[in-house]
């Protein structure tokens, strides 16, 4: 924001529409901006700062066509065109963006904060070595651009490059400590490395120096479940910590629905996720909403994020209502639900990236529910139930650990589809190859130091064996030497494992089961989609069952597919059944050639039977909502 320093009535006009600006009195600078324009639509600087004003709210439009004519009076101003730039990629105008910010950069090549803006646009149209260029020139400008930093850490990570980037965000943290982004990035990348206790401590601080972040608090909490040392009921009262300091107090008291009363008619019921899109949790969702009964339910989709692709468009599709949230803080998400006059709101992501549970405290809806995506409870009371199943929470041993009342489905809490048909293998590799293969295609994260001692002694029994790894974190040559590290501390030579990258194309990632023999899944944060895809391609999976959802996901898939004898209850019986398996080739290939079937028969893939089930839950929860509605209104006369 700039001002003059003559005393004229107009500057004295435009100071004043300053300091309210700056002291965030919003609403009184735009009106004084809005005055100082009646009388001279033309005035730069006062368009520039209604720009920055209407741009913070969102107005982005507006902000545009101020900006323009702030660009028209002082065409030679390069702060103006980059602050530009910026609002026309708000409106996602990226050719526009990118040709403001380079006149921005010719009329002031050494104009660091530009070069930012350029590295930005470069990043958004995966341009990622001409946006590190761009990064560099604004750092070697102003070296303590801590966003600078954080936004290059970002690119690497994009590339593959965890390493690099944990240095981005160091850096990004040394030189400017009150920046919050890098805090959050930095953690989840040490998390996908594996280094799971340093991601939390670094999310812990992170708490300490920023407490009303809930973004970093949530972090803090999904990073609890992949580590054996912090047990499910210091796991609950962290939860419970991060309600009360965050949503808690967004929770209205007393209010009524005006949601129609008849326990009977069609549902208005709202899924929110960010993974209407090729992800992992699109396996389970894409088949619920396609099954769903429409004349028991009426479904809306309440987009998240901005990935968008073909899943999307076959999500879109199967809903009767799609909308972005994307644009929408959290209040005005809350209003556009409540205006959809929404019965059920049904939340997909919990603690996960690009969840909304600030949306849930506000309860929009009568009834809110908690499913799939996070494996723990929300911590919220706003949200009334929870879908799981017996196996995953045995009844009256996780009940005291959730805020929400918890629903067993009766077939399994999950249902799943692959996102491509692919014919599995019929052969077990382990007849041509003459050695058994373990595999597991679970993130880094959850490959934990105990994992990996546990899954060395499978080696050491097997001497023959070798060890397949898949993840996102393998693409990172430091992170790869520490993890053959691991296990040769461990007394397996590095030799006999073997760590793939991550595979675009989701056909070359279901092939890459061909490699495996037996998969082997992790604990305590246990496998979901790795787990069914592996069975889908053939491949049969031992999971070690541990007292909580998170550790209890890959029992509740196995015993849907009448695979009980592969669940094991400590590590040595997950040891001796993966080392008996190993030493059964005929059954082995049994399995593979049956597997396909068993699936098929399961009711992980009785898609409608699995929709039907949700159905009858959610009329439960419906009339049990209504009975308190009837109850509270008695007490009220």
């Amino acid at each position: 924001m700039t001002g003059a320093p003559a005393e004229t009535a107009a500057l004295r006009s435009f100071a004043t529409a300053l300091d309210h600006h700056r002291a965030g009195r919003l609403a009184a600078a735009e009106a004084g901006y809005r005055a100082i324009l009646r009388d001279d639509p033309g005035h730069a600087h006062a368009n520039n700062n209604l720009a920055i004003l209407l741009r913070s709210m969102g107005r982005w439009e507006e902000a545009v066509a101020c900006y323009r004519h702030a660009v028209a009076a002082l065409p030679d101003d390069a702060p103006i065109r980059s602050n530009l730039s910026c609002a026309l990629a708000d409106l996602d105008r990226p050719a526009e963006a990118l040709a403001a910010v380079r006149v921005a950069l010719s009329l002031c090549p050494d104009y660091a904060d530009a070069w930012f803006n350029a590295g930005n646009l470069l990043k958004s149209a995966r341009e990622p070595g001409r946006a590190i260029t761009a990064y560099r020139r604004a750092l070697w400008l102003k070296p303590g651009m801590g966003g600078a930093h954080s936004n290059m850490g970002d690119v690497h990570r994009d590339l593959g490059e965890s390493s690099r980037a944990v240095d981005c965000y160091r850096a990004a943290i040394q030189a400017q400590p009150d920046l919050p982004q890098p805090v959050v990035n930095l953690g989840e990348a040490l998390k996908e490395q594996g280094r799971i206790t340093e991601a939390i401590a670094v999310f812990q601080n992170g708490t300490e120096r920023h407490p009303d972040l809930a973004l970093l608090h949530s972090n803090l909490l999904f990073a609890l479940h992949y580590t054996p040392w912090v047990p499910p009921e210091i796991i609950a009262r962290a939860h419970a910590h991060w309600n009360e300091r965050h949503a808690r107090p967004l929770m209205r008291r007393g209010r009524r629905f005006p949601n129609d009363r008849d326990p009977d008619r069609r549902l208005r019921v709202g899924y929110v996720s960010p993974d209407f899109r090729a992800h992992a949790c699109a396996h389970f969702i894409e088949p619920l909403l396609r099954e769903h009964d429409r004349g028991a339910v009426e479904v809306f989709c309440y987009a998240t994020s901005n990935h968008h692709d073909a899943i999307t468009e076959r999500m879109r599709s199967l809903s009767d209502g799609w909308r972005s949230l994307v644009a929408l803080d959290d209040a005005a998400a809350a209003a556009l639900v409540e205006r959809d006059g929404i019965d059920i709101l049904v939340d997909l992501a919990g603690h996960t990236a690009h969840s909304r549970p600030l949306l849930f405290a506000r309860k929009p809806a009568p009834v809110q529910v908690a499913w799939l995506g996070y494996p723990d409870t929300t911590g919220m009371p706003a949200i009334d139930h929870r879908l799981t199943d017996a196996v995953a929470d045995p009844p009256g041993r996780t009940d005291a650990w959730h805020a929400e009342r918890l629903v067993r489905l009766p077939k399994g809490f999950l249902a799943f589809q692959p996102l491509r048909f692919v014919t599995p293998r019929d052969e077990p590799p382990a007849l041509a190859n003459g050695f058994v293969t373990f595999g597991s295609f679970n993130n880094a994260a959850k490959v934990t130091p105990e994992v990996v001692r546990v899954w060395s002694a499978i080696l050491a029994r097997v001497p023959s064996a070798r060890l397949c790894l898949k993840s996102r974190a393998f693409a990172d040559t430091p992170t790869r030497a520490r993890y053959l590290q691991r296990f040769a501390g461990n007394g397996v030579d590095p030799g006999r494992v073997d760590l793939l990258p991550p595979m675009d194309a989701i056909d070359q990632h279901l092939r890459a089961y061909d490699r495996i023999d037996i998969g082997l899944d992790p604990f305590p944060y246990n496998g979901t989609t790795t787990t069914c895809e592996a069975l889908w391609m053939g491949v049969p999976v031992i999971t070690l069952a541990g007292r909580h959802h998170v550790a209890r996901v890959g029992a509740s898939l196995l015993s849907q597919c009448g695979l009980d004898e592969f669940i094991a209850t400590d590590e040595a019986g997950y040891v001796e059944t993966a080392v008996a398996l190993a030493g059964d080739v005929g059954r082995l290939a049994a399995l593979r050639r049956g597997m396909k079937d068993r699936m098929e028969r399961s009711a992980l893939s009785d898609h409608r039977g699995f929709a039907a089930a949700v159905e009858v839950a959610y009329r439960a929860m419906w009339r049990s909502w209504l009975g308190c509605e009837q109850d509270a209104a008695a007490a009220d006369r």
